[in-house]
């Protein structure tokens, strides 16, 4: 196996015990091997733009060779990378699929909860005390649930650098989901999937690659493959505009988390991607497996950098490559006549308020730790003193239901006034009460894709909706993940197996992916699927 494809040192424990089998060159009736990429912050806008920046063996291959959509679009109204990843693999929407947002506030025990978070369960490859992850809270099934209920030796993996993104894509029946532990840069499961770490997951975190990885500045790729030392590189970079990031001085700070900030991030989720298909045997019968991949430093980076800066397109570049040496990998191991391969995007990126700035162009922070401040005191003065605010999250606010109707007013009413109060904040587009979504039904615009990311059980009292250039003002690391995209168009791929190569002038839906694998694997979507079969996909 060459080398470029699998970390430094990863092949002294793979190559001992596999071999490479040989290949035929026969296109099987189903495929052997699904992998579902998905890339945080992916634009659509970036392979018209860019084509020239990219080699002929990555995004460009899957273009000219493969299937190709540059709008696909989220149904819903909030998108973000846990609730995207979840609507990618069930195939419909947060209102059937219960996934709202990265956490939620949760009334029976009257505390925000992460959507992952799931106290029965203890983290496997580090301390086995500590409370750990499932997909419990996921409330349909995925791609990966009805492959194992038709055919229980499917195998079902997921691997990301975050815990969600690996879970919910991997779903409730996955044989396993691997995600980065941050502190200690070692990839970690949950023991809802397994009793303890295989022996090759502990084998590959022994060679230390993410510690490797973050021994190197992040420079522009032009003059890393130069190959020119750390002085020369310093030396060049005093003379032009290019950027310098010291990821040893990152790592100080952040620990291994600093990996989900750079492109060694997703190199390292390229090798750990190698090692699991080969250790797992996976695509090596005629039991088609699903691996699900994510790549989310795209997704990390949008915040600092504007889509098209230098950091963010020297990110797309090196993904790219990414993807290049991942094609070449399974041509080479599993046979690409014998893999299908599909490539989406997760909450598309944003511009920045300071890029909209420079064009005059209308933007601004919403601070939500002043809104919800002043409601509270609005409220104090309306009904009286007492903790009429149970909870803010993701744009959303959540009342005291028990405080409400001990005081015998109306939930409605309470909605009513606070959306009111909300709307006249700048910024804020819509304040919506949740009664509106349970007592009406809309069929088109924008209600409706708020109506579709509103989860009955789980969505807040009133939705907010910010104006278009707004976002939420970062005051710590939870309002980070809080944040959603305003935007919902993603590119999408299709390559390998059967797959005909064209350009895909349809208006396409994420939901639409499941609904496609399924009518080729010839079984039924899964219950809540809401999407339809993109026709014409395969020759």
């Amino acid at each position: 196996m060459n080398i470029k494809y699998i970390g430094l040192g990863l092949l002294l424990f793979i190559s001992s015990f596999f071999q490479t089998n040989a290949q035929t060159n026969s296109t099987p009736k189903q495929p052997k091997l699904i992998v579902g990429i998905t890339i945080d912050h992916l634009r659509g806008d970036y392979f018209e733009k860019y084509s020239h920046l990219f080699s002929d063996g990555g995004f460009n291959k899957l273009i000219q060779n493969g299937a190709f959509n540059a709008n696909t679009q989220y149904p819903y109204q909030y998108s973000q990378t846990g609730v995207d990843h979840a609507s990618i693999y069930t195939g419909t929407t947060p209102s059937h699929h219960g996934i709202i947002s990265h956490a939620w506030f949760n009334r029976i025990s009257e505390s925000a909860e992460a959507s992952t978070y799931d106290n029965r369960y203890r983290k496997l490859g580090i301390q086995d005390t500590v409370i750990s992850k499932s997909p419990h809270k996921l409330l349909a099934p995925t791609l990966g649930d009805i492959m194992k209920l038709n055919n229980p030796n499917s195998r079902v993996i997921g691997i990301s650098l975050n815990n969600e993104s690996a879970i919910f894509s991997a779903g409730h029946s996955a044989d396993a989901a691997y995600w980065l532990d941050g502190v200690q840069g070692k990839f970690i499961s949950s023991s809802y999937y397994l009793d303890t770490l295989f022996t090759w997951v502990n084998n590959f975190n022994a060679t230390d690659l993410p510690s490797k990885y973050l021994d190197k500045p992040w420079v522009p790729k032009d003059l890393e493959d130069k190959g020119s030392s750390t002085d020369i590189i310093k030396a060049k970079l005093k003379l032009t505009d290019h950027f310098y990031y010291d990821l040893k001085k990152e790592k100080k700070k952040l620990g291994y988390h600093t990996l989900k900030n750079y492109p060694a991030g997703n190199l390292l989720v390229k090798d750990f991607t190698a090692a699991t298909i080969i250790n797992e045997n996976l695509g090596r019968d005629e039991d088609c497996d699903l691996i699900t991949v994510n790549f989310s430093c795209l997704g990390n980076n949008h915040r600092k950098f504007a889509p098209f800066s230098k950091e963010m397109l020297d990110c797309v570049r090196r993904l790219d490559q990414n993807i290049e040496d991942l094609i070449s990998f399974l041509d080479e191991q599993v046979g690409m006549e014998n893999v299908l391969i599909f490539v989406t995007g997760d909450q598309p990126s944003d511009f920045l308020p300071n890029e909209l700035e420079k064009q005059r162009i209308p933007h601004g922070y919403f601070s939500t730790y002043n809104a919800i401040a002043l409601l509270k005191s609005y409220f104090n003065i309306s009904y009286g003193s007492g903790q009429w605010i149970s909870g803010y999250d993701s744009q959303q606010v959540f009342l005291n239901h028990k405080l409400i109707e001990d005081s015998k007013l109306s939930l409605e009413d309470v909605q009513i006034k606070a959306a009111k109060f909300l709307v006249q904040f700048s910024g804020v587009a819509n304040a919506i009460p949740a009664h509106h979504f349970i007592q009406s039904n809309y069929s088109h615009g924008a209600m409706n894709r708020i109506q579709r990311s509103f989860n009955h059980k789980r969505s807040g009292d009133v939705i907010i909706t910010l104006q278009p250039g707004w976002v939420n003002q970062i005051k710590d690391e939870r309002d980070l993940v809080a944040q959603y995209s305003q935007s919902r168009r993603v590119p999408l791929f299709w390559y390998g197996w059967k797959i005909k190569s064209q350009k895909l002038n349809q208006q396409l839906s994420t939901e639409d992916i499941v609904p496609s694998l399924t009518n080729l694997l010839k079984i039924a979507s899964p219950a809540d699927c809401q999407g339809k079969p993109i026709e014409g996909l395969i020759n």
